[in-house]
């Protein structure tokens, strides 16, 4: 693989100026977009990051073990609880309406 270094100005020029293979890529069709469910970005995905002071009570081995990582360690554990509340507040991804489904169902 050449690294972005080795490439001559030609080199990239012809790069920017290729024309791009859409051949492997499917129409998005009406029929294809009607089978598609609208998602609508959560809220809580919109971070503001307020930082407020609590008291929390922590087993003394979790502690010990974020502060033996140095400095940063209560930013750490924040990054824990968020990923863990994102994870169970997220929408489930890859749902995909099937209009053939629905009709069954009817």
């Amino acid at each position: 693989m050449v690294n972005k270094e080795d490439w001559t100005d030609k080199e990239i020029e012809a790069l920017r100026n290729r024309e791009i293979d859409f051949s492997d890529i499917p129409e998005l069709t009406p029929a294809y977009l009607a089978t598609l469910k609208k998602v609508v970005p959560r809220e809580h995905f919109k971070v503001v990051a307020i930082k407020k002071a609590i008291s929390i009570k922590l087993d003394s081995d979790v502690l010990e073990h974020y502060k033996s990582k140095g400095k940063g360690y209560q930013t750490r554990i924040n990054k824990i609880l968020r990923q863990e509340m994102l994870r169970e507040t997220a929408p489930p991804y890859g749902k995909v309406n099937d209009a053939s489904e629905d009709n069954e169902n009817a």
